[in-house]
């Protein structure tokens, strides 16, 4: 049974998206019981979140008889952030209901809504910056469009609005497509397989590849494909695609796709090569935001968006906060605040992109992360300065490799770094965990950064 034939739902996590998704659910008719683990969160976000008249169709779950709650429910809606091995989840599982997620049921009836296509973009690395580039392509191309996901706006308050757009740009996380069933995209986007979430996925890369696979769900010959061309993974699940694919690659030239040639972006389709810009106009730093950037024109590509166009939103994109961002320069010591290199392999992209000495600051709540690779692209790093939980096991993996040090706050950090850098070096905080151990999430870590970075003194 669709979502569009039930009548009760049951909403486990209450932050933007659990609201958003209840809140579309109660627009629509549903009945909706709400609960999150954290009670005194979920009372505050009721009493405190406009909830634009669907108070009546939504209630909240008592602790002492949520179960009860649950199974009075045709269909269990599990936020991103819910592990799948929750109690309430397998509660669900074992009486035969329903079990889904936001973006399934935003879906859903979006596509019994609306006419518009849809854009998935996923990866390990890279899906906000380009999501936020596709919009500005697009709209340089003259097409409405919006972006949505997992970069802040649900999907759901998409579908809610209700208002006419010609494509709808995702940003995908895993754990939203371990909760997919009829989802489909028109272009699906794989930028990129690498170690992250490993905790999630019993501590192996290959469920993590099959997870990021499944943006693939449902497209058949009719769909278009655009994959990293140098990413091993991103081949491999390429191969058996029946559709379209367009490949980019910043290593190679593409017969078809966008590559790198020389200081120059290219693309090549229908047999023409086209040069779009050089890759010093391209604002944000470093290969992989090169790569973001080649991604997006290969999937403009797929909208048949002229050069111009392309170039445009290209030259007008300003860097996302929290990624490879110049904080300050003092001194003649550059920090930059990279606080979204949330697993080793964006740490290791951030750190090839710094030319000159570095300190480096790094460490967090370990995601199961290896990071004995490190080791080998470190040869320009003057000290790595750790931080958070996971420090020990990185010093235990770096030992030998360069001066590690410890610091217990942020400020102790950004003050160490102060003291070891000279003018031409760099400080980059690229922590290579999650932040939780110490901050709300990694934009407060990456403001923490800018602020302790601001009261240096020169």
């Amino acid at each position: 049974m669709g979502v569009l034939e039930m009548k009760k739902f049951f909403v486990l996590g209450f932050g933007r998206s659990g609201r958003a998704v209840a809140q579309l659910l109660a627009q629509q008719g549903r009945s909706v019981h709400v609960y999150d683990d954290e009670i005194a969160a979920l009372e505050w976000s009721l009493d405190n979140t406009a909830l634009d008249g669907a108070e009546d169709f939504i209630s909240h779950a008592e602790a002492a008889t949520v179960e009860q709650s649950l199974l009075e429910c045709d269909c269990l809606v599990v936020s991103p952030g819910v592990p799948l091995d929750h109690p309430l989840v397998a509660k669900a599982r074992e009486n035969n209901l329903e079990v889904t997620g936001e973006l399934e049921v935003a879906y859903q009836i979006f596509s019994a809504t609306f006419d518009a296509s849809i854009v998935g973009v996923t990866g390990t690395n890279g899906k906000s910056t380009v999501v936020n580039l596709l919009g500005d392509i697009l709209t340089a191309g003259g097409r409405r469009n919006v972006v949505a996901g997992n970069i802040g706006t649900p999907f759901s308050e998409v579908v809610a609005e209700e208002e006419s757009f010609d494509v709808v740009v995702l940003e995908i996380s895993s754990f939203q497509l371990d909760t997919i069933s009829e989802f489909k995209s028109d272009v699906a986007v794989l930028l990129n397989v690498t170690a992250d979430h490993l905790d999630r996925y019993q501590e192996s890369i290959d469920n993590y590849a099959a997870s990021k696979a499944r943006i693939l769900s449902g497209m058949g010959k009719d769909g278009t494909f655009v994959y990293n061309a140098e990413d091993e993974t991103c081949r491999r699940i390429a191969e058996s695609f029946p559709g379209r694919k367009i490949p980019f690659s910043s290593a190679k030239d593409l017969d078809e796709g966008a590559f790198r040639k020389g200081d120059t972006i290219y693309r090549s389709h229908d047999g023409i090569d086209e040069s779009v810009m050089p890759v010093a106009d391209f604002k944000p730093v470093g290969v992989h935001n090169l790569e973001n950037a080649l991604a997006a024109v290969a999937t403009a590509t797929a909208f048949g968006l002229d050069v111009p166009s392309i170039r445009k939103g290209l030259l007008e994109y300003r860097p996302l906060p929290h990624r490879m961002e110049l904080t300050r320069v003092i001194n003649g010591v550059a920090y930059i605040n990279d606080s979204k290199a949330t697993n080793v392999d964006a740490t290791i992209k951030s750190v090839r992109s710094i030319d000159g000495d570095l300190v480096l600051i790094m460490g967090g709540q370990d995601k199961s992360g290896d990071f004995m690779v490190l080791r080998n692209h470190l040869t320009h790093v003057k000290q790595v300065i750790l931080i958070g939980e996971a420090r020990e096991k990185i010093r235990a993996a770096l030992k030998g490799s360069c001066e590690l040090v410890d610091a217990r706050t942020m400020r102790e950090a950004v003050e160490r770094a102060g003291r070891t850098t000279v003018a031409g070096d760099t400080v980059l905080l690229a922590p290579a965990c999650a932040s939780f151990d110490m901050f709300k999430n990694y934009t407060e870590r990456g403001e923490c950064f800018r602020d302790e970075v601001a009261s240096l003194e020169k």
